[in-house]
């Protein structure tokens, strides 16, 4: 007998369903200890994040869904819409069906459809390969311990006051807010918003004061420190010395690639550092997305004027695109397939060659092109989903 199987946004989806098929797929043991309570930047019920989500019923029974979130980030004057992939759960009775790839699917085609640029999800590997997505986009982890204090730091006592932020009207957060908005890199987030953002995954975020002066922020994850940002770049070994001070014990600081002056500051001081890959990553616009990076790249590195030119066999589409630096400024643009090409690239390779931290095609690569690349293709861990 055929079964009546539907495919497409979950927007007639009543919300105690969505979040009841969430928590079963999960092995949560309730609703307050689920989903809700470490992403409450998604799934307070007021946000109706069934909206957000491909589901999949057999029958009328709600089977699956996939999460499609939206959010955008900001880089050198440049918006690119970002959509998150999260909550991918099939329930327990319809598995093995065929249905999480029957709603992942139509994920990536609404993606493409609405020109989205920019995708990312957690998860295992290979079980994404399947749709485009890789890790990528480095990031530094520099571990932080005890002796590192007392030999390299100044002692423990510290230096700051840190605060916890529990009200979403604290007027730190203002304060935060002003930060990111100066820097060439950001994650559009809404005041409304920004406490429930900051606590993803059950982090907490912390103000930094010297009395009366605010200092600066980070985002606290357990014993790691997932974003920080100091007003003064002076402050920014003390705002180190306190969080130590704060926890009593080592920790992690995750740096981006364009925090430069931070890493300049750790590298001699930290009891060991890595370079990692951010994420998984799905590039659907290469063209906007390589420009905006190249860009950021600029504002803390020194390339010398040059060009080269890719053809790329991307997830969304073929692109052919130059990518050129002069003068210090960065341009990609759009050229005909036809064009000569340096390299031809599948999407696979594109995203290990344009944005992974490692990447044996690169190192046989061009010397313009091992200049260029890795480019800092980066999503802060708050706004994962």
């Amino acid at each position: 007998m055929s079964k009546n199987i539907f495919c497409g946004l979950g927007k007639d989806v009543p919300y105690a369903h969505f979040m009841n098929l969430l928590d079963t797929s999960f092995g949560h043991e309730s609703f307050e200890k689920g989903f809700i309570s470490f992403l409450p930047k998604l799934y307070r019920e007021e946000l109706r994040p069934q909206d957000q989500n491909y589901v999949v019923t057999e029958d009328g029974d709600l089977a699956a869904a996939v999460g499609a979130y939206d959010h955008q980030i900001r880089v050198c004057g440049r918006m690119l819409n970002c959509r998150g992939i999260g909550n991918v759960a099939v329930h327990p009775s319809h598995r093995s069906k065929g249905y999480m790839n029957l709603a992942m699917e139509a994920a990536m085609r609404g993606m493409i459809e609405d020109g989205v640029a920019i995708s990312t999800l957690g998860g295992r590997r290979q079980r994404y390969l399947y749709f485009g997505y890789d890790k990528a986009g480095p990031v530094y982890h520099y571990s932080i311990s005890r002796d590192n204090m007392r030999h390299a730091l100044g002692g423990m006592e510290s230096p700051f006051t840190l605060r916890e932020i529990t009200d979403p009207k604290d007027e730190a957060i203002d304060k935060i807010i002003a930060i990111n908005d100066a820097l060439p890199f950001a994650p559009v987030r809404s005041r409304e918003q920004f406490l429930d953002i900051a606590n993803s995954w059950n982090a907490r975020l912390l103000a930094a004061y010297d009395g009366e002066r605010f200092a600066g922020y980070l985002v606290l994850k357990d014993t790691r420190v997932t974003e920080i940002e100091v007003v003064d770049k002076a402050d920014f070994l003390s705002l180190i010395r306190s969080v130590y001070a704060f926890l009593g014990e080592g920790y992690t600081v995750f740096l981006l690639p364009q925090q430069l002056d931070y890493r300049l500051a750790l590298t001699p001081i930290a009891e060991g550092m890595t370079l990692a890959t951010a994420m998984h990553f799905n590039i659907l616009n290469y063209r906007a997305v390589t420009e905006a990076f190249l860009a950021l790249k600029l504002t803390y590195e020194n390339l010398p004027d040059g060009e080269i030119t890719l053809l790329i066999h991307g997830y969304a589409r073929n692109e052919c695109i130059k990518i050129a630096v002069a003068g210090g400024e960065a341009s990609v643009t759009a050229v005909d397939e036809s064009t000569p090409v340096d390299y031809e690239l599948s999407h696979a390779e594109a995203l290990s060659f344009l944005f992974s931290p490692i990447s044996p095609l690169r190192e046989c690569a061009s010397d313009i092109a091992k200049l260029y690349f890795p480019l800092p293709l980066t999503m802060r861990h708050a706004d994962e989903v």
